[in-house]
């Protein structure tokens, strides 16, 4: 029986937003790296499988009087339940996806799938 796609390292992409950093008007958001925590046992292809992945996006701009403003958000990620046997039963399946009120997304775009014996 073949499952939906599931994520490893690299899967998973931050894509900025587009709402500013209060009380900034114009501005934009940039992506830091995206950080992985993986299933040791459980893998695609001999890649470790992900349940959760993190990313800090960083605001830039400036409020109305021109007032420089910084921000940051803070975006997690996180497997919901899935049927699988043994412990790791939480992974990140293909078209999972978070957001934050700035529009601050990540999305998994995974195309390795585990095979059921």
């Amino acid at each position: 029986m073949s499952l939906k796609p599931v994520a490893v390292e690299g899967d998973v992409s931050p894509s900025p937003g587009t709402t500013p950093y209060s009380p900034a008007v114009s501005g934009a958001w940039s992506p830091g790296a995206v950080t992985y925590t993986k299933y040791d046992k459980l893998t695609v292809g001999g890649a470790k499988t992900v349940w959760q992945a993190k990313c800090t996006f960083s605001f830039a701009g400036s409020d109305a009087n021109g007032v420089a403003v910084a921000g940051t958000s803070n975006l997690t990620l996180t497997a919901g339940s899935t049927k699988l046997q043994g412990g790791s039963s939480n992974v990140l399946l293909n078209g999972d996806t978070a957001n934050d009120s700035y529009g601050n997304t990540l999305t998994v775009n995974a195309a390795g799938k585990l095979q059921s014996a």
